[in-house]
């Protein structure tokens, strides 16, 4: 509760950042392959490459309440799955065990 008491305050000074990491216990993806996370969110929206490691992004929520929900590849197993944008558009899709991954402010 007081996390969540800390991150509104944040919010509300305009001092949180909008970069959010998922990975909460109901979207642990680390060390699954694509598909587990594909059976979640469906298709990938875009592919990239960041420093050799292959990437797909997912892009939920609307114009206005948008999160970006990243994963980065270690092989055929994800190493990182990580979302950036509106903090509560995020959060449904497991932040709730995760941290911030940067902060504004």
């Amino acid at each position: 509760m007081r996390n969540l008491a800390i991150l509104a305050a944040l919010a509300l000074t305009g001092c949180l950042g909008d970069d959010l990491r998922l990975g909460g216990s109901d979207n642990n993806f680390k060390g699954k392959p694509l598909s587990a996370v594909t059976a979640k969110l469906g298709s990938f929206q875009e592919q990239g490459m960041i420093d050799g490691q292959k990437t797909y992004t997912w892009i939920v929520g609307n114009a206005t309440y948008e999160c970006r929900i990243r994963v980065t590849m270690a092989g055929d197993v994800v190493d990182v799955y990580e979302g950036f944008g509106d903090i509560n558009t995020c959060t449904r899709y497991g932040a709730g065990s995760g941290g911030l991954k940067g902060y504004g402010g």
